[in-house]
């Protein structure tokens, strides 16, 4: 019966999810983005183009529309090539691209490009995760594909609509996690009593790095808005606990970890009860923090690295502008203070979890053996 209300709630947050896309979808249409393909260089106009326009020339393309109307036509599309190389569209031959359709009564439809098309090597990139995914872990992989998307799920179709609704990030992001842990680990692993554990274990350690991370945004005075591009946006957050949203990322962006830790030392735990029967509660813990111990040198570890990589580039300004910035102001900028706090925040909840499943197994192999 549990297993059927899993698999009930799967198709279902799969189907409001795949709706939600097929919407998001339509709204693409309607801005008029639609795809094409670019033949080949037609001209490049030279004249009439200085320094104060940013632009050195512009090139046309022979463009061959994908989608809409005017599908299968070919038109010629401008292109501007600006002398600053960060702002120019490297297009080549033969290149899916986006185009910008504009429509007017008296020219008719007008078409620029926008961007490269990135959604085949998207595709490709996820076609190869998965394949490898099943043909590895078979059944099981399967089984990681299915709570993915369903966490994935969860996040559009739960979490950002109701942090838009002005609710708070951290009690939805909690929530969130929540059942996120329990569907991806029952989905793994069944109800069994190692999935039990490793989902109260994964709770415990996200719980208190959301804490943690909420006490100490607090005590900074963190605004919540940690780029130029937040600022920019700031029109658009009215109304939403933008402060929270760091806790809220924090309790996220650890769950996957903290879960990974609890799921190992649960899984090792019961393996071992199952191999030595007369095993007893000391020797349960300290088995668990020793193999609790070595996980946690290469987990924190990868948690810190990932949130260093995802903001190389906002490393790499800072890096670039250290004769600058002495020390006292580098590490006041909001976006390196909240980055620090997310990366040790996060690891924080890594290391709790480890204590927590492990007494968790004492507690229920107890319940068991009595």
């Amino acid at each position: 019966m549990k297993r059927m209300i899993i698999l009930l709630f799967s198709i279902f947050s799969i189907v409001i999810f795949s709706q939600n896309i097929e919407s998001y979808t339509e709204e693409i249409r309607q801005e008029e983005y639609i795809k094409g393909k670019i033949l080949s260089l037609e001209n490049v106009i030279k004249n009439g183009y200085n320094e104060q326009d940013g632009i050195r020339e512009i090139e046309e393309y022979k463009v061959k529309i994908l989608e809409g109307e005017d599908k299968n036509k070919e038109v010629l599309v401008q292109s501007p090539v600006y002398e600053e190389r960060a702002y120019n569209i490297f297009i080549r031959e033969k290149q899916n691209i986006v185009l910008y359709k504009e429509s007017s009564d008296e020219a008719g439809n007008t078409y620029y490009i926008v961007d490269i098309d990135k959604r085949d090597s998207i595709l490709v990139i996820i076609g190869i995760f998965v394949a490898l995914t099943i043909f590895i872990a078979k059944l099981k992989g399967i089984k990681a594909l299915l709570s993915l998307v369903i966490v994935v799920a969860i996040i559009y179709n739960i979490f950002l609509p109701m942090i838009a609704n002005g609710y708070s990030p951290i009690l939805i992001s909690t929530l969130c996690a929540l059942l996120c842990s329990t569907i991806t680990i029952f989905l793994t692993t069944g109800f069994s009593q190692k999935g039990i554990v490793a989902i109260l274990g994964a709770v415990a350690g996200v719980i208190i790095a959301g804490v943690i991370s909420m006490y100490f945004s607090y005590k900074m005075a963190m605004t919540g808005f940690v780029s130029v591009e937040a600022l920019n946006y700031s029109a658009l957050l009215q109304g939403i606990r933008v402060r929270e949203i760091i806790s809220a990322g924090v309790i996220l962006g650890s769950m996957g970890a903290v879960m990974d830790v609890s799921m190992s030392i649960s899984s090792a735990l019961t393996e071992l009860k199952a191999v030595a029967s007369n095993i007893t509660k000391k020797e349960i813990f300290d088995s668990g923090m020793r193999i609790g111990a070595d996980i946690i040198g290469t987990m924190v570890n990868t948690l810190i690295l990932a949130y260093i990589g995802s903001g190389i580039l906002s490393t790499l300004f800072i890096y670039l502008q250290k004769e600058q910035f002495p020390l006292i102001r580098i590490l006041n900028f909001e976006s390196v203070a909240a980055d620090i706090l997310r990366a040790f925040a996060g690891s924080i909840g890594i290391l709790v979890a480890v204590p927590i499943t492990s007494y968790l197994c004492c507690v229920l192999f107890a319940k068991k053996n009595s």
